[in-house]
């Protein structure tokens, strides 16, 4: 299992079934891809030791989230062919490194997880680490605001507000459901395990979300059936046929469904993957259903898509672990759960958790008290932790204010980030952590920035975060180069087409470095303070790092 994490999704075991299913996951969604010929296809047998450059890792984060790893960031020539000796091992490092702090910057948890990992194919760890990866890009889209037609799935009484704050995973389930509903199955899933073996769902699922036109060409749910129900595996492999027929057949093999393979959790995984696949491919609903229940009002709230600084927010809160994971910035902070265990990470100890309601009312009227007094503990627990939390109330958390609730996102990756310059730096000088952080100010990092260009003869200066210089990114480029020289690939830069593809090479060639980053190319070209201040401040993160390495602190 990997240590150190608060979603329930990254416990892992290794599983013969997992190797075999995320195996044909990467060589389907990589084929084709000429970088990758001397690896491609994976296998049970080879995936750990094809996985250990970094290479198909770097692309497979791209297939999640695109554009995350720039192509001329990542070494590619350089590792055809085997071995290569100490240089081609630095290489492959650096990769490693680039792929985990890439998959950081999307989303995954990544604490505890180094690229010695994945070279010395520990294989909970590459499951784990690959698993994040391949579900964030399956679930992505599994969402109210990218499908307003999941909008039929509202139970009598509910708001659109109470289903978009449902996981993907209650989602999935209640699409199933609706489904099996529409081609007359009584049955209903609770669960992707023990409730799928008898496969009488993908019986009539399958024939149901398929085109008309290929519908035809499946077997019929009465002849599924007909076997007997102890002829699962007999089942299993008709309705994956079914499958098969419509290019869906992912993930999982018939012992996978009809529980005949290994521990409950993986096989879970696996059917949940299936189905979330098989949502993208066919969806099947009707693309007409415009809201019920009152909900006009709620559906405008869908046209507001997410903004660069929302999805940065999001991706550092699921990066640390935070349990439930973080699909709505301001649906799923406003009962107080993630916000005070953002908080208890900042600073250990300050979430009054014995006071904490962690299960909520199924009445509207009291589950909203019981959001209230966890949003009070919030602002209280912040305060403490030396936010500002001018003009920021519990009832505006609460209510999903998205100006404040932004505001108070920003606040705690401040107070995050500084927290960690602030422990690196009592550890090189001395003396008390909570002094030095509260020393730390924007000036310093500046300072710093300053400092470390001059000392490497760099003529570019930082004016400010809200500098316009910063744009074209050159002077990130000679910071990086400053922390660690020769390591810039300077021709990459300026092959850029634009800015942005600029920005996207800078941001992946500081990940290789080892920063742990999560601006976006985006937040550079267009020199958001906010973003600046919170990127040098990783630099500078990551310059007393390899400080402390080179001394052996």
């Amino acid at each position: 299992k990997i240590s150190g994490t608060g979603n329930e999704w990254t416990v892992h075991t290794v599983g013969e079934s997992e190797c075999r299913a995320f195996a044909g996951w990467i060589n389907r969604m990589l084929e084709g891809d000429t970088d990758l010929r001397h690896l491609l296809p994976l296998g049970e047998a080879d995936l750990f030791d094809k996985l250990s450059d970094g290479l198909v890792l770097c692309k497979l984060v791209n297939c999640a989230v695109p554009n995350t790893v720039h192509e001329r960031a990542i070494n590619k020539a350089e590792l055809v062919g085997g071995s290569g000796g100490a240089a081609a091992g630095y290489r492959r490092h650096e990769n490693l490194v680039l792929a985990i702090n890439s998959a950081e910057s999307i989303g995954c948890c990544v604490v505890n997880i180094g690229a010695k990992d994945i070279s010395e194919r520990r294989q909970h760890i590459v499951l784990g680490l690959l698993w994040q990866i391949i579900r964030i890009g399956l679930v992505k889209d599994i969402t109210l605001a990218q499908h307003r037609e999941l909008a039929a799935l509202l139970l009598p009484g509910e708001t659109v507000e109470e289903l978009r704050q449902l996981s993907p995973e209650d989602l999935l389930l209640r699409w199933v459901n609706h489904q099996l509903d529409r081609a007359g199955c009584a049955k209903r899933l609770r669960n992707f395990r023990e409730d799928i073996e008898d496969c009488e769902a993908y019986a009539y699922l399958l024939p149901q979300v398929a085109p008309a036109q290929r519908r035809r060409d499946l077997i019929p749910a009465g002849q599924v059936l007909a076997l007997p129900s102890s002829d699962r595996l007999e089942r299993a492999r008709l309705v994956l046929g079914n499958a098969a027929k419509l290019d869906a057949a992912v993930f999982v093999q018939p012992e996978d469904v009809a529980g005949a393979s290994e521990a409950g959790r993986n096989r879970e995984k696996l059917n949940l993957a299936f189905v979330a696949n098989l949502f993208n491919h066919y969806p099947a609903m009707d693309s007409s259903v415009n809201g019920g229940n009152g909900t006009d009002g709620a559906f405008e709230e869908l046209d507001n898509q997410e903004s660069l600084e929302e999805r940065t927010y999001r991706n550092w809160m699921n990066s640390l672990g935070v349990n439930p994971y973080v699909k709505d910035l301001y649906s799923d902070l406003r009962n107080g759960l993630i916000l005070l265990s953002l908080l208890d990470i900042i600073r250990p100890g300050v979430a009054p958790w014995s006071k904490v309601c962690r299960q909520f009312a199924p009445a509207a009227g009291r589950r909203l008290f019981q959001w209230q007094a966890n949003c009070n503990y919030v602002v209280d627990s912040a305060r403490a932790a030396g936010l500002p939390m001018t003009n920021i109330g519990a009832e505006d958390i609460r209510d999903g204010d998205r100006k404040l609730t932004l505001a108070l996102a920003f606040q705690l990756l401040r107070a995050y980030t500084l927290g960690l310059l602030a422990r690196l730096r009592c550890g090189s000088d001395g003396g008390d952590s909570g002094e030095r952080q509260q020393r730390i100010e924007e000036q310093q990092i500046l300072e710093w920035a300053n400092s470390r260009l001059h000392s490497a003869g760099k003529r570019r200066r930082l004016a400010g975060f809200k500098d316009p210089s910063i744009a074209d990114g050159l002077v990130i480029l000679d910071l990086l180069d400053a922390i660690k020289p020769r390591r810039i690939n300077w021709a990459a830069a300026e092959a850029a087409v634009d800015p942005l593809d600029r920005a996207r090479y800078i941001l992946s060639a500081a990940r290789m470095l080892g920063a742990r980053i999560f601006t976006l190319p985006e937040h550079v070209v267009q020199v958001n303070k906010n973003m600046m201040m919170t990127l040098f401040a990783c630099l500078m993160v990551l310059d007393l790092q390899l400080n402390q390495q080179q001394h052996g602190n």
